[in-house]
């Protein structure tokens, strides 16, 4: 089998500055051709100025002209990313199980030609002319001897060939008589006798038989029996047969392939049915292998003789399953009819037995070759005559939908035949690849749209993490109009059914958001985030699970939050009491020493109660330590929520995190039983970190995660405007400290540059002008130049830099809240992503995952997956206003009320796809249809239509009601007039009776 994988890019990407398509010519052989002519005789110069007359005659040939190749030149620009490609090349690539090579079939046509062939190389072209006159009678046993009475021996025994092939039977004695051999064979191992049992002439046969010719002449193309079945003669056949030709299998002489053919190879292959017949009832085996493994019921099935291959399968003993035994290819008939589409012979095999399940020697079933052929006729007879599987693996995992895929107008109706048959459409091969993967990557956005319209997956990954989404972004993106179509008709209005309460319901029905995704069940709209189709979740279905599930997970997250807040709150109170204010160590030197620090004073309670309780700091770090061994655990749990641990150390949070809890033991005083100097400068960062990093978790709540978006975008924009003017910044700060080499803000250049930065802000400090440190005047230039540079700091940047900053900021804050509710979905998707990740895992107990379903998934069965609302009553809580007032308007668009229908709806993807092309033609109209309906300008006037239309309707069923039961009443009657009138008629019938009765008597 040959390698699969994927078709790597080029190794360097070539980009054309222009659109114009290069020529073959090389670019150095211009470049000196012109250098040595002048300008106006250089090839260059006439080809623009050709162009420019034609451009004049014609413009538009100057759009189609193809300029040399000196006019561009492709550039090197590194490696272009690898061009992913489906890996099923083993459909495109497939070997053909048969031998069936046409260059052995005998014809008509092949025989002339062979004749007229040896006539030529003898020579004597002049000669050929004889093979005319005897097809066309010119030359007769009169004038044989006077015409050919010159030509050669060898010339002689062709025409004698010639004559047997075009049964010139009566010249047969003739050409005997002037030298022709009556035994002659050809090189080609054609004799007289094989040509006329292909010919079907009897008379020739007759003759031949009659000079003791032996009727099992055999050469290296077979016996005359051979050739009367390719040339379709019965009566040649029952001739032989009556003269001695001997019926067997195969002639044993395997010099050639042809001469391997059986009698039942060669009828099959010239469809010779009634010489097919003769040799069946002959006892021929119709189970006999050639030596390249196949048998006449495989050639048949293959060449697609429906009527041959019933005669054989009609046969005795004849095995419609046999396979093929050469060179571990195990093919069935019904695989090379499947894989030729030759339905009728399908069916014919199917009706005699044929498994349809077998697989041959790469796995496949008839039901992948049919369906690689985009036979629908095949696959129908399979998946219903057969009860062929449609889930069937091959080696690769590929099942027939995999297959199936193709450009073919049929591929369209085998994907839906196969899935009303149950396939599973979301089945991956072993490269990870569904049958969504390889529609999207060879571009087929029929099949794209086709296969996510009837439940597709387009967040299943391949092995190499690609998904679905991913491949449809880049090769068919508008087959995602047809996943929003799917979400609009998830919503639909129906009535409720309490007849006392005829509420207009809204139903959401998020099954396809959750089909395939349980238990993460945000995983799906995770998929539309990570491949940039966030807009997704703006849609009222992903908005209201989102909500949903938020109130669900959010306790979770919560609970986090807090031991996370314990955690920054002891390390603090640590730092502050044992480094910060060094109340540890003060407890056990000097006085003095403890008196220095505020917090450890004497006068101060807390300080008392340090100093005659020390143990107070060390049961802080023992409650730390605890608390810092939860947050380890936590961590390393943590680990399993990313793809790889890559990905997990990319993320700064973790890096701030794991920074915090080192520090934890290198700030310890159990070491050596004090604290040092060194650990406040550890500490200092660690509380920091730690207040930081749990402001980014509080950030990432939904309700406030907008401001510190703000925040963290004008820090961003803030560096790359810092990293913009930096230059400019250290030129002040140098200038300053060459200018102020007294004042100690300018003392070196480091504490200058902090001094310019806090200038920068407006805190600018007048009196260093002014004011010199020494108290001598300085000169007069010097002073000068102070309040130069002073006056280009003030105005380039206290005034143009910070103002710059202010106003890149405002700008940033104002983008940032027209995609707030966007922003917030993505932070709110993402968030219960890295939960769902850590809680349903495989490191978990059972029983803790059983109650995790329970308290953390919206469907904890995995079913019940419809919410219905009341859009319309103000005191609908379970959902904001805003998402239900967005669903409302999509349902009342759609107009559709929400029936449950199965997996294997009898919908048309046809008339969905006709619906979709055309919805934005008609979505006027559907919208000034719906105006009739739901025409409203507030929600009460909407509220009163419908309980006016209500009692309409209640009105109308009583009144349906009434007439019902006065009907019943008249049947009543009417019943009771037949009744009488049946009765009536009975008196009258028997009063007659007896009247003429009495008249008789």
């Amino acid at each position: 089998m040959e390698n699969l994988g994927y078709k790597e890019g080029s190794a360097k990407a070539k980009v054309p500055i222009t659109t114009k398509r290069r020529m073959s010519r090389p670019r150095t052989s211009i470049i000196e051709t012109s250098e040595s002519l002048p300008l106006s005789m250089s090839p260059r110069f006439k080809s623009v100025t050709a162009s420019m007359v034609r451009w004049r005659q014609d413009p538009e040939a100057m759009i189609e002209e193809e300029y040399p190749s000196e006019d561009f030149e492709y550039m090197e620009m590194g490696p272009s990313p690898p061009a992913e490609s489906a890996p099923n090349s083993m459909y495109d690539s497939f070997e053909e199980t048969t031998t069936t090579d046409p260059s052995f079939q005998i014809n008509r046509e092949s025989l002339r030609n062979n004749l007229i062939d040896q006539m030529k190389t003898i020579g004597y072209n002049g000669h050929i002319k004889f093979f005319e006159d005897i097809e066309l009678g010119n030359i007769v046993a009169g004038n044989c001897a006077e015409i050919l009475s010159e030509v050669s021996k060898v010339e002689k025994n062709l025409l004698y060939l010639w004559s047997v092939f075009v049964k010139r039977w009566d010249i047969l004695e003739s050409l005997l008589e002037i030298g022709a051999d009556l035994c002659y064979c050809d090189p080609n191992g054609y004799s007289a006798l094989h040509l006329a049992a292909f010919s079907g002439c009897l008379t020739s046969i007759s003759f031949l038989l009659s000079r003791k010719i032996d009727p099992n002449f055999h050469t290296k193309c077979g016996t005359p029996l051979h050739f009367a079945a390719f040339g379709n003669s019965p009566e040649a056949v029952k001739m032989l047969l009556n003269n001695g030709a001997k019926i067997y299998n195969g002639n044993g002489n395997s010099s050639k392939l042809s001469a391997d053919e059986s009698f039942l190879h060669c009828a099959v292959r010239s469809n010779a049915i009634e010489c097919l017949k003769i040799f069946v009832e002959e006892g021929v085996d119709v189970n006999q292998l050639r030596s390249n493994g196949t048998n006449s019921i495989h050639l048949a099935a293959d060449l697609g003789h429906t009527q041959c291959l019933e005669i054989l399968l009609n046969a005795p003993n004849a095995d419609p399953n046999i396979k093929i035994c050469i060179r571990e290819k195990e093919s069935t008939a019904l695989h090379l009819a499947a894989d030729e589409g030759n339905a009728e012979c399908v069916a014919l095999l199917l009706a005699k037995g044929a498994d349809a399940k077998v697989k041959n020697h790469r796995g496949f079933t008839p039901l992948h070759l049919a369906a690689r052929t985009s036979s629908l006729e095949c696959v129908e007879l399979l998946l219903r005559d057969g009860a062929a599987d449609p889930n069937a693996e091959d080696f690769d995992h590929r099942t027939p939908l995999h297959a199936a895929i193709g450009k073919s107008d049929s591929a369209y109706d085998i994907i839906e035949a196969l899935i009303g048959y149950g396939t599973n459409i979301n089945a991956q091969d072993v490269y990870g690849f569904t049958a969504l993967h390889l529609a999207a990557l060879d571009g087929l956005s029929h099949c794209v749209d086709l296969l996510i319209y009837h439940g597709a997956d387009v967040s299943t990954k391949s092995r190499k993490g690609t998904t679905s989404l991913n491949v449809i972004n880049r090769k068919t993106p508008a087959s995602l109009n047809i996943i929003s179509q799917k979400m609009d008709e998830a919503i639909t209005l129906t009535h409720s059914q309490d007849n006392q309460n005829r509420e207009v319901e809204l139903e959401l029905d998020f099954r396809s958001i959750l089909q395939y995704c349980h238990p993460r069940e945000i995983s799906y709209l995770n998929t539309f985030v990570d491949e940039g189709n966030k807009e997704i979740l703006q849609h009222p279905l992903c908005s209201a699970f989102l909500y949903i599930k938020w109130g669900k997970i959010r306790k979770y997250y919560i609970a986090r939050l807090l031991c996370c807040f314990t955690f920054v709150l002891f390390l603090t109170l640590y730092v502050l009491t044992a480094l910060a204010h060094n109340c540890y160590n003060g407890s056990k030197d000097m006085e003095d020493t403890i008196q220095e620090q505020e917090l450890c004073q004497k006068q101060s309670i807390l300080g008392d109660m340090l100093r005659n309780n020390p143990f107070v700091i060390e049961m802080q770090w023992w409650v730390l330590v605890a608390i810092t061994f939860i947050e380890i655990c936590r961590k390393f749990y943590g680990v399993t929520g990313y793809s790889s641990f890559k990905h997990y150390i990319r993320q700064i949070e973790n890096s701030i995190e794991w920074f915090v809890i080192c520090s934890v033991f290198i700030i310890s005083h159990v070491y050596t039983d004090r604290t040092y100097t060194w650990q406040n400068h550890v500490g200092a960062f660690a509380v920091l970190l730690s207040w930081t990093h749990l402001m980014l978790m509080i950030g990432q709540l939904p309700a406030l995660g907008a401001y510190v978006a703000m925040y963290t975008k004008v820090q961003g924009e803030f560096a790359k405007l810092f990293a913009a003017y930096s230059c400019m910044l250290i030129g002040f700060t140098i200038s300053f400290c060459v200018i102020f080499p007294s004042s100690s803000a300018f003392a070196n250049p480091f504490m200058g540059f902090i001094t310019v930065l806090v200038m920068m802000t407006g805190e600018n400090d007048v009196s260093i002008l002014v004011n010199d440190p020494d108290g001598k005047d300085p000169p007069f230039l010097l002073e000068v130049s102070a309040q130069v540079t002073f006056i280009l700091f003030l105005l380039f940047v206290t005034v143009v830099l910070m103002n710059l900053l202010v106003g890149i900021a405002v700008h940033d804050i104002q983008g940032l809240k027209k995609t707030a509710d966007l922003s917030k979905l993505v932070r709110q998707t993402k968030l219960i992503s890295y939960i769902e990740s850590a809680l349903f895992n495989g490191w978990l107990p059972n029983w803790l995952r059983g109650l995790l379903h329970y308290t953390a998934l919206v469907s904890p069965q995995a079913y019940r997956v419809v919410l219905s609302v009341r859009p319309l009553n103000p005191g609908e809580k379970r959902l904001p206003r805003h998402i239900l007032m967005s669903a409302y308007e999509i349902a009342s668009r759609t107009r559709k009320h929400y029936t449950v229908t199965s997996k294997n709806s009898n919908v048309s993807y046809f008339s969905y796809k006709n619906k979709l092309e055309n919805n934005s033609a008609t979505a006027l109209a559907e919208r000034s249809v719906d105006s009739d309906y739901f025409e409203t300008d507030s929600m009460c006037t909407l509220t009163n239509k419908i309980e006016e239309s209500t009692e309409k309707i209640d009105q109308l069923t009583n009144d349906i009601r009434e007439l019902k039961s006065m009907i019943a009443q008249d049947r009543e009657v009417i019943n009771k007039l037949l009744t009488l009138i049946s009765y009536s008629n009975n008196s009258k019938i028997n009063a007659s009776n007896i009247e003429n009765d009495k008249k008789e008597n």
